[in-house]
Formats: C-alpha cells, sequence, structure tokens
C-alpha cells in the first residue's frame, strides 16, 4: 500500500517543471538536500527511478514519463474536491471546469462567459485551451467537465449536451488576383489552401474540392490557430474555409474578401459544433456545471446564427 504525499507529487512536478532539483528546491523554499531526499523517499515508495541526471540538470525516465499525468491528475482531482468542499460550506457558487477550442473560445464561449458571470458572479471557472481531438480525453481525465469542440464526437464514454451549427465563409485577402471572378471546385483545388480543422462537414467539402482536381492541387497547408490562418490571407497568401464568424471584422473593413462559387447550386458546408461531458456520469451532480450547460446552451444560438 502506497503512502505517499500531495506533497511529494508537488515536487515531483516543481522538478519536472524546472528539469532541475536546485531551482526546484529554489521555488519550495527548501534545501537541495531536503529535495533530494524526499525525491528519493517518493522514488522508493514506487521503487522506480522517474529521473535520471542529464547534465547540470534531470530528465524524466519512461517511467517518469508515465507517471506524470497521474499526478497531475491526482492533485487537480485533490484540488476539485478542497474546492468543491470549502465553496459547499462556505455557500458560495463553487466551480466548473472547461475546455474549448481557441475559435470556440474567442468567438464564441468568451461572450457566452460574460452573460454566465453576470448571472453567477459567485461560480469560478477554470477554461483551458485544448484542439478537439483532445478535449474528450480531457474530460475522460477529470481535467475538464465540459468542452466546446469543432465537429462530432465518437466516443462511447462521451455524450454531446447540444449541437450548434455556424456559417463558414470561402475567404482571401482583398489583393487575391481572382477576387472578382467565381470559383470551381477545380479552380479551389488549384489554388493554395490554408487548411484547418473544423470538424466532418469541412472535411468532405475539401475532400469533394480534391477530387474535382483530378490530383492536380495547388499547396495546401494545414494551419491553426485562425488568427494565423487570418494573418496569412490578409498578407496576400492563398484562400481559406473558415467560421463566418471568426472573420466578420476583416470582411467588414475589406481585408478579406468573400469568393463567390461558379455554381449556385453549390453550397458551403455548415461549422458543427458540440457542447460535451463525459456520458453516465457516476459523480455527483455539479450544479455550477449545469448552469454554465444552461447559459450556453440559450445563448451560443444567437452567436452562432450568421
Amino acid at each position: 500500500m502506497t503512502t505517499m504525499t500531495t506533497d511529494q507529487l508537488r515536487l515531483f512536478l516543481v522538478i519536472v517543471h524546472h528539469r532541475s532539483l536546485s531551482r526546484a528546491a529554489a521555488e519550495l523554499d527548501l534545501g537541495q538536500a531536503t529535495v533530494s531526499e524526499r525525491l528519493r523517499a517518493l522514488e522508493n515508495e514506487l521503487s522506480l527511478e522517474l529521473f535520471e541526471r542529464q547534465g547540470r540538470g534531470v530528465s524524466l525516465t519512461p517511467a517518469g514519463e508515465t507517471f506524470k499525468p497521474y499526478a497531475e491528475r491526482a492533485l487537480e482531482l485533490i484540488r476539485q474536491g478542497n474546492d468543491s468542499a470549502r465553496a459547499a460550506s462556505e455557500g458560495r457558487g463553487g466551480q466548473v471546469s472547461v475546455a474549448v477550442t481557441v475559435t470556440s473560445g474567442a468567438y464564441l464561449f468568451a461572450p457566452a462567459l460574460v452573460a454566465f458571470q453576470s448571472e453567477h458572479p459567485n461560480v469560478e471557472v477554470r477554461v483551458r485551451s485544448a484542439h478537439s481531438w483532445d478535449a474528450p480525453g480531457l474530460i475522460l481525465d477529470g481535467l475538464a467537465e465540459l468542452a466546446l469542440i469543432s465537429g462530432s464526437v465518437t466516443q462511447p464514454q462521451i455524450e454531446s449536451i447540444a449541437t450548434f451549427h455556424s456559417s463558414f465563409a470561402l475567404v482571401a485577402g482583398k489583393n487575391h488576383p481572382r477576387a472578382t471572378q467565381r470559383f470551381t471546385l477545380s479552380d479551389l483545388a488549384r489554388e493554395q489552401f490554408l487548411v484547418s480543422f473544423w470538424g466532418a462537414s469541412s472535411q468532405n467539402f475539401l475532400e469533394r474540392v480534391k477530387e474535382s482536381a483530378e490530383g492536380q492541387t495547388g499547396l495546401w497547408l494545414e494551419l491553426s490557430p485562425v488568427e494565423l490562418v487570418k494573418g496569412m490571407l490578409i498578407a496576400g497568401s492563398g484562400v481559406s474555409l473558415v467560421p463566418q464568424i471568426a472573420v466578420r471584422r476583416e470582411l467588414a473593413s475589406g481585408d478579406l474578401i468573400t469568393l463567390a462559387l461558379a455554381d449556385s447550386t453549390l453550397r458551403l458546408p455548415l461549422w458543427e459544433i458540440n457542447l460535451i461531458r463525459r456520458a453516465h456520469r457516476h459523480a455527483a451532480a455539479n450544479p455550477a456545471a449545469d448552469a454554465l450547460t444552461e447559459t450556453l446552451i440559450k445563448v451560443l444560438p444567437t452567436l452562432t446564427a450568421i
């Protein structure tokens, strides 16, 4: 039976951060001998070596790399438990942790959070940025209770609470040489295309574009976040399919332009955004998470209706 303490776990993660026992000792206001002794005690407890000497510092062993996410998760769960117990004892609103993509966070979650805070000023909302494909893992690891992602989820342990849709725009910089022309799918395929992940609907559209060129595509670059894509477009590089909500200001200012399609029957896909959480939750309900979910379901349709 292990008897490791939270202090040992914190010590381990501080050493991981600094890659140095001496710098870890300075941050923790401990002597280096004390740090070495406590690390040795943790390694003895695990019967594993977590670090190896590397020059003037230390690096994680394979065992240490494997142990690291579990140490992070253990401390996060302890912190959540302490926060929830303290909030309950003090009559406060509790806390909720959320993972959002960069684009959904900036253009959807941020205004919704402002609305939520005005109604629930005592609820602490912890937000972390995550790719759509990483967010379900954060939920399963207990590091997030909710997530806002592009596209749908396939893991059986994750459920979608609500799905929202918003328009895409096919855009280029104002000085694009073919700005006033209409594009066929094969025309688009021969452009330098800046590609980001927005879910299956956009992926299917881009596959149609590629297939129309019969292999004669231009240079396609996979880029994120959307701010980088916009910067390259404004600088005169290529075309891109991006959420309309993310380029409203640039379109209004004229820095970006919307490209027209030659086929009037062809429609751009819709951006699918899903609010997700763990399915079949066994933990006690979190009123703060439920309240935030209610606000998101109420506010996001007004933001995505573009």
